[in-house]
């Protein structure tokens, strides 16, 4: 075992750069994961000690908290899951080699973990020391009229530590996902295989999720809150079942209607890998939804003043800002790491395109493209469902649910553009150096 890990070593920093970019991505989206994760289960645990126990305003107040959390916690699964897979590209070249030079599955599996849970781990960490010395500013928050405090705004060691555990956890089992490429046979990684089609069944699971939370929300009071809950996080974990599907619909749509080589292979590359391309837009997406449904708390919070909780529409809308600036940095870090992810993935496509003739301008315009009709597509999906629930709620969207809504548009656009242009460079490197 000694020399397969003395050879692991010279691979990985031989590997130089070009090996550091994705182990850094994918410690960062951790180390956002985490803390995004422990913010809002900090929240939670703070509802249970500022207010006293058995009033109106203790259980109102944590079945908001609770559904903030379970709002949140799909598109920071989704960074988590997006960390996890940024180095798998990288990862599954150096495994081949060492199967090559001799080494047996059970090693390449034992060095597979050790590596994916190191990052893990090492990220997570990183992200719970940001966590608790974001403690004393968070403490600072105030609701139903008194300051949180720091003290309730700390969760137990034992919620972090098992957040820790289980972004570990993810990372391994992404890292388990990947070995049957390179266990069976070594050269399985350097044959291109099409990940396939994705069916259209996704968007009636879907529409059955979205009908499932509708008809809990007729029974949302005592026991029908835990019903209510589940269905919810159900619904918005059921857009990333749909959201490859709108995508690829949009990638067959484009190629069709392409005049332009540029729009072709944008169009190809997303029909190529419909799940991978929504994977780099799916937290945008979310975070539309989050966006709408803190909106219509607010509304209803507004319309429906409660004379013994005077603080409920401020708090709301506290709650709501919280909720959107946690979702805004999640999608803001799950978009450039998605991005990189790609740009690894596709890396002999780009070496490529380059030795055929085509200059860098056509291949930034091609994934400029790429970026932006899936993120089209996957707002689209997202807005729909958002008005949707708005509308069988009883309530007309107004300002104050389409102006989140906008706003988060806006913001989801800015990312993409940012990212793209963040990783011009990389897509410079990489198909130079391939």
């Amino acid at each position: 075992m000694s020399p397969i890990l003395r050879l692991a070593g010279l691979l990985t920093t031989g590997a130089g750069r070009d090996s550091r970019t994705p182990t850094i991505l994918s410690v960062i989206g951790f180390a956002v994961s985490t803390a995004a994760l422990l913010t809002s289960l900090g929240g939670l645990h703070a509802f249970t000690q500022h207010f006293r126990p058995g009033t109106d305003a203790a259980a109102l107040y944590q079945v908001l908290a609770v559904t903030a959390v379970a709002l949140l916690v799909v598109p920071i699964l989704t960074l988590g899951s997006l960390a996890a897979r940024v180095t798998v590209t990288r990862r599954d070249a150096r495994l081949a080699a060492l199967r090559l030079a001799g080494a047996t599955s059970g090693q390449v599996t034992l060095l597979t973990l050790l590596e994916a849970a190191a990052q893990a781990l090492f990220g997570a960490v990183l992200g719970a020391a940001v966590y608790v010395m974001a403690v004393p500013a968070l403490g600072q928050l105030r609701f139903d009229g008194r300051v949180l405090g720091p003290d309730h705004v700390l969760t137990p060691p034992l919620w972090i530590l098992g957040v820790v555990v289980g972004v570990v956890v993810l990372a391994v089992g992404s890292g388990v996902g990947s070995l049957g490429r390179v266990v069976v046979s070594p050269l399985g990684v350097a044959q291109r295989s099409r990940a396939g089609a994705v069916s259209a069944l996704r968007l009636g699971l879907t529409a059955l999720a979205l009908l499932a939370f509708l008809v809990a929300t007729k029974g949302s009071t005592g026991a029908g809150i835990g019903v209510l809950l589940l269905t919810l996080v159900g619904f918005v974990g059921s857009i990333n079942l749909a959201g490859p599907w709108v995508v690829q619909l949009c990638g067959r749509l484009m190629a069709r209607r392409a005049s332009r080589a540029t729009t072709l292979l944008a169009a190809r590359r997303i029909v190529d890998d419909p799940r991978a391309t929504w994977r780099s837009v799916s937290a945008l997406g979310l975070g539309l939804i989050i966006a709408a449904t803190a909106g219509g708390f607010a509304a209803t919070a507004r319309d429906h003043p409660d004379p013994t909780l005077p603080y409920l529409g401020t708090d709301v809308l506290t709650g709501a800002a919280i909720a959107l600036v946690i979702t805004a940095l999640v999608a803001a870090t799950a978009t450039g790491v998605g991005q990189a992810g790609r740009i690894y993935d596709q890396r002999p496509q780009y070496a490529a395109l380059v030795l055929a003739g085509a200059s860098m301008r056509t291949l930034d315009r091609a994934r400029l493209i790429e970026c932006l009709a899936p993120l089209v597509g996957s707002l689209a999906l997202a807005s729909g469902f958002a008005v949707s629930i708005q509308l069988v709620a009883g309530q007309v969207p107004d300002a104050t649910v389409l102006l989140p809504m906008i706003a988060a548009g806006i913001v989801a656009l800015g990312l993409t553009l940012a990212a793209v242009l963040a990783s011009t460079g990389l897509v410079r490197q990489l198909s130079q150096a391939a």
